[in-house]
């Protein structure tokens, strides 16, 4: 077929098709949308009245003629249709869409000597299409002094709109308001709430710069644990704790042997709040390992910790493990996690893929009797009355090697670090100036969309990680329909913003 004096070129799952088939004329993209509107009959009332219309799923026939030069030609044609859920179908006359697509029929294919014409019909189960590229839009102050955003929707359906937002000064509510909706987040009056409490931070550690911890010698979690060499850090890969020499050994007999290294807080904290980075990552399946983050009280009793280890030889397989003490220096393991310590984030959140994607950070909270641990987007809290009262005094981190192992390339897990650790104490009295809810340098992502978690959409993110209990009830991820929309982003009176956009894919029915 020619369009403007162009052949059509199709693609889908990333394959041109038309390097085995031709477009033939009666091929469209222009045929719309396939209304239903839905009307309700009554025994005693003349006509119908209308209810509601939908749209429904579209279908694309794209006819074509083709010249196979053998069966090979047909087969590899049907390969690149044969998938299991929609997929990337574009068309070169329109360069700026993408459809999410996928083949139903047989090609109804009429052929001569491997010769012939037939169709491949696309069905799009949402009968859009959408913009290869974002768009964004700023927020500036209007003539109130009200952050504001005029979002310009060049498409013909309604669309979800994300937003970042990076705070200069913090807050503890933010909200986005349209003639079409209100979105809303923390709590307006935080500040009154809590200000005879502040949260401290006691440490913080970046870049691979651990100069302020200390080699131990016993590790108090699990005094099977022995050390028998020290640890270092560096600032490679953006920094990491957890360097361990070559051709280390099992001196102490111990059930594991590796390095220690501690951080004596410089104030006890009966609740606190770690946030880290870590990246545990074999290189070899033969490959087995042990890292452990740990808090100890006073007497260097165990109150809580996480832990990553991996001691199957034959298989990929690692655990990840939530540790609580008993407020006598035992350990116990609350919940335990199996994943697969690989490369990629979708198998491992603390891999090399994670790191590059800002995906491997975790966190850890101690309030009173519960400890709540992070695990990919999700939280698992628990509770324990025996280290209700007890406070942190120290922060242990081990790696090492199980028994029976060596420390050659072979045996040991290729990456076990540590990065990006802070320490705050939490609830801490008689303070007015309280880090908020959203803290100084917080970046927020509202994501209407589902981007980071198609199966969740309208969720908050602050600083990458899942805030599930800050949405305010009532609130509405709304849609902005073709044409202008304003939006206004409302933050604590307190609070200032550093920059904010507004983030949309277009659509076409």
């Amino acid at each position: 077929m020619d369009w403007g004096g162009k052949l059509v070129k199709v693609t889908f799952n990333g394959v041109e098709l038309t390097k085995w088939i031709t477009v033939l004329d009666g091929f469209t993209l222009l045929g719309g949308a396939d209304y239903e509107p839905i009307f309700q009959d009554y025994e005693t009332i003349d006509g119908s009245e209308y209810v509601y219309s939908r749209k429904k799923s579209k279908k694309i026939p794209v006819p074509f003629y083709v010249k196979y030069e053998s069966m090979d030609n047909h087969d590899d044609l049907q390969k690149v249709l044969n998938v299991s859920e929609p997929k990337e179908l574009t068309f070169s006359i329109a360069p700026d869409r993408v459809f999410y697509a996928i083949p139903t029929g047989n090609l109804d294919f009429k052929e001569i000597k491997l010769n012939g014409k037939g169709t491949i019909t696309f069905v799009i189960s949402d009968g859009l299409a959408h913009a290869k590229n974002p768009k964004y839009f700023e927020f500036k102050k209007n003539a109130q002094g009200v952050l504001e955003a005029e979002i310009i929707n060049n498409g013909s359906a309604e669309i979800s709109v994300n937003y970042r937002i990076k705070l200069k000064h913090e807050s503890g509510y933010i909200g986005i308001v349209s003639q079409y909706g209100a979105m809303q987040f923390g709590k307006i009056e935080e500040m009154d709430l809590v200000e005879e409490k502040k949260n401290v931070l006691l440490a913080a550690n970046g870049k691979g710069n651990f100069n302020n911890w200390t080699d131990g010698t016993i590790f108090y979690e699990n005094q099977n644990k022995k050390v028998v060499t020290k640890m270092s850090a560096d600032s490679s890969f953006g920094g990491r704790l957890g360097l361990l020499p070559a051709n280390f050994t099992n001196t102490a007999n111990g059930a594991y042997f590796g390095a220690v290294k501690e951080l004596k807080l410089s104030e006890q904290a009966k609740d606190w709040y770690i946030w880290a980075r870590a990246w545990f990552e074999t290189g070899l399946v033969s490959q087995t390992g042990a890292w452990c983050l740990s808090v100890v009280d006073s007497d260097n009793h165990l109150i809580a910790g996480m832990a990553i280890e991996k001691s199957e030889r034959a298989r990929n397989r690692a655990l990840v493990l939530f540790l609580i003490g008993d407020g006598a220096g035992g350990s116990r393991v609350v919940k335990s996690i199996e994943f697969t310590p690989s490369v990629w984030v979708k198998d491992n959140p603390y891999s090399s893929e994670g790191r590059d994607q800002n995906r491997n950070m975790f966190d850890l909270r101690k309030q009173g009797d519960k400890v709540t641990y992070f695990w990919y987007g999700g939280y698992h809290s628990f509770l324990e009355s025996r280290i209700k009262d007890k406070q942190a005094a120290k922060v242990q981190f081990f790696v090492g090697q199980y028994k029976g192992g060596n420390s050659s390339i072979p045996s040991l897990v290729t990456h076990h670090y540590l990065n990006d650790f802070s320490f705050y104490k939490l609830n801490v009295p008689f303070w007015r100036d309280v880090p908020n809810r959203y803290p100084t340098g917080a970046e927020l992502f509202i994501d209407a969309t589902g981007e980071i978690n198609p199966e969740e959409k309208g969720r908050l993110y602050v600083n990458n990680l899942l805030a599930p209990d800050d949405e305010i009830l009532g609130t509405d991820y709304f849609k902005v329909p073709p044409g202008k929309t304003k939006v206004q982003l409302l933050v604590s009176s307190f609070a200032e913003v550093e920059s904010a956009r507004a983030e949309i894919e277009e659509a076409w029915i």
